[in-house]
């Protein structure tokens, strides 16, 4: 049975198609054949008995009474003339006469079965046996001899079953003839209806093989198939275009889930309920270093930190969402605002949780940053309105008769107010500055700013006996720029410079072209700035030396109107010094081409 299961379900249908019809045909043919050879042996026992009786009745004397030897001869003579054997016997089984053999050799007949059946009153008695004398299976039939209503003995007459055989092994040859034509027949119209069922199944097989292997876009085709293999086919067709749709759908979902994942600015985590990490988005493994496959590795062995294993622990035991602060100490301090959110099955068992890591690091510096130009501002601002409520107090509450004075305290105030004014304005340029509005940069010639600020400047420059170097080619490449701006960073550059350098000093304004840019640089010999507080000048308000700077005057935000000017130039600003050395600031603006 398993191996008739191992085979084709075409070779199946034709085995067993095969099989019943074997079998009903030949039930059939034995049918007809024991039949009619039933039907042969009937009408040839009837004729026997026929011609025993007729026999009989035509001897007019009483065929027992004669001699033996007179019996015998005439058994001998109706023998040859009807072609067949006839056999008298007595009642004691002796035979008397034989058409074919010499009675005295022949056996006692009493226990022959035809002999027997009519001794026990069967009337008449027919067997079929093989013939001892002649090897050949003959049909013996015996009749009753009477005397008045006695049984006086007995007439038998046989006859050979060759012809009944030869016709039966006739119709046997035609019947298998018949049956190896009809076993044709049949195994071509198998052969056709298994194709009929089998092709369309091999297709619908092949198909399901294709969409195992991801390919929904095949489909079976079928022509003239109206039945429940068409209906199949159909709706075998109908599933692989909705699974192709549902597919799609689903990895459209997925891959937008995975870009949403990837492209994600926060960190994000999700774990099952054993707090084992399944998902990890790139921003996550970017702000906790983490590299590899960590995926069903628990959450304490990837971040190696208690509180968010604590945090998470408690949000999956509470099925509550945490939102929490909290600060990894690594190469540098990162401060992440961690929201712990549960997940939960329809019946609200937790079976896992998100953790969402958003870096608010920078936002806390610029929330410090904030405060400190919030009490820079203050301080800036109330230093300036302080001395000019103090002078102009002094004025009004005292009877002040000397002009000199009067006039003294009026410039003190005129100098505060301008400083007030110039601070205000720097703030404002500064504020238009971070707007980051779309400033459109222009051809311009370099040379004249660098000649303009230079002359503006020089006074200031002869005032502390400062040597103003310019070191400029007659004639620059054109630079994309905005004049205006580029101006006031010269004049921001070179006017610190002058402040922080010493008397007899030296300034050098310095451009060059290089690498498709225009290089320039302000190099000083002054007081210099610490490494340290190089990554700070920038800054609003910050100043290295806070007594030296404000003694200097300005407002501590023009470095930071430079470095936005250059921003807005797409360049860089760099800073390279050596405290009591100097300190030389450099910047690119791109040439035209």
């Amino acid at each position: 049975m398993l191996k008739f299961n191992n085979l084709s379900l075409r070779k199946q249908f034709i085995l067993l198609f095969l099989a019943i019809q074997v079998v009903l045909l030949l039930i059939v043919m034995l049918y007809f054949n024991y039949s009619e050879r039933d039907f042969y042996l009937s009408q040839l026992k009837e004729n026997l008995e026929s011609e025993a009786v007729l026999i009989i009745n035509n001897q007019k004397a009483n065929i027992m009474a004669q001699k033996a030897v007179e019996i015998d001869a005439w058994v001998k003579e109706i023998g040859s003339r009807i072609d067949k054997r006839i056999t008298i016997i007595d009642l004691r089984g002796r035979v008397i006469g034989d058409s074919n053999y010499d009675p005295g050799e022949m056996d006692n007949h009493l226990n022959r079965p035809e002999i027997q059946k009519i001794i026990n009153g069967e009337g008449t008695g027919s067997a079929i046996r093989k013939s001892d004398t002649l090897n050949i299976d003959m049909l013996y039939t015996a009749v009753p001899i009477y005397q008045e209503d006695d049984i006086i003995g007995f007439i038998r007459i046989s006859k050979s079953l060759q012809a009944i055989n030869a016709i039966i092994y006739t119709n046997i040859i035609n019947n298998l003839i018949f049956f190896i034509l009809m076993l044709f027949l049949t195994l071509i119209l198998i052969w056709k209806f298994t194709r009929d069922i089998v092709n369309p199944l091999g297709q619908i097989t092949e198909l399901a093989s294709k969409l195992a292997d991801g390919n929904f876009r095949e489909r079976i085709r079928l022509k003239n198939y109206q039945n429940e293999i068409g209906t199949l086919a159909r709706v075998f067709n109908n599933m692989a275009a909705q699974l192709d749709n549902k597919i799609n759908q689903i990895s459209r979902e997925k891959n937008r889930a995975e870009a949403i994942l990837t492209n994600m600015v926060d960190g994000l985590i999700a774990v099952d309920s054993n707090m084992k990490l399944t998902i990890i988005n790139p921003a996550a493994r970017i702000m906790f270093s983490i590299e590899g496959d960590v995926r069903g590795k628990n959450i304490i062995e990837i971040f190696r930190h208690h509180e968010i294993d604590q945090t998470l622990e408690k949000s999956l035991n509470s099925n509550e969402i945490i939102s929490q602060e909290i600060v990894i100490q690594k190469d540098e301090k990162k401060i992440y605002d961690c929201n712990f959110v549960p997940i939960s099955n329809e019946e609200g068992f937790v079976i896992g949780g998100i953790i969402v890591f958003s870096d608010i690091t920078e936002l806390r510096k610029l929330e410090q940053h904030r405060k400190e130009f919030v009490g820079n501002v203050s301080h800036e601002l109330k230093t300036p309105l302080t001395s000019i409520i103090g002078y102009v107090d002094t004025i009004l509450d005292n009877d002040i008769k000397d002009h000199r004075i009067i006039n003294k305290f009026l410039k003190i105030i005129k100098a505060e107010t301008d400083r007030l004014f110039l601070l205000i304005k720097d703030l404002l340029d500064l504020s238009k500055l971070e707007a980051k509005k779309s400033y459109i940069l222009r051809a311009a010639i370099l040379n004249k700013i660098i000649d303009k600020t230079v002359l503006v400047l020089s006074e200031k420059a002869e005032d502390k006996e400062i040597e103003l170097i310019k070191d400029v080619p007659k004639l620059l490449p054109l630079v994309y720029m905005i004049p205006e701006q580029i101006e006031q960073v010269f004049i921001n550059l070179i006017d610190n410079s002058i402040k922080y350098t010493p008397d007899q000093g030296k300034v050098i304004v310095r451009a060059y072209e290089g690498d498709g840019k225009v290089i320039v640089e302000i190099e000083d010999n002054g007081f210099g700035i610490p490494e340290k507080e190089q990554e700070r000048i920038f800054e609003r308000f910050y100043r290295v030396d806070k007594a030296r700077s404000r003694s200097m005057g300005g407002t501590g935000i023009g470095l930071s109107i430079v470095k936005h000017i250059i921003y807005n130039h797409n360049s860089e600003i760099e800073v390279e010094s050596q405290p009591g050395q100097g300190s030389l600031f450099r910047f690119y603006l791109d040439i035209v081409k």
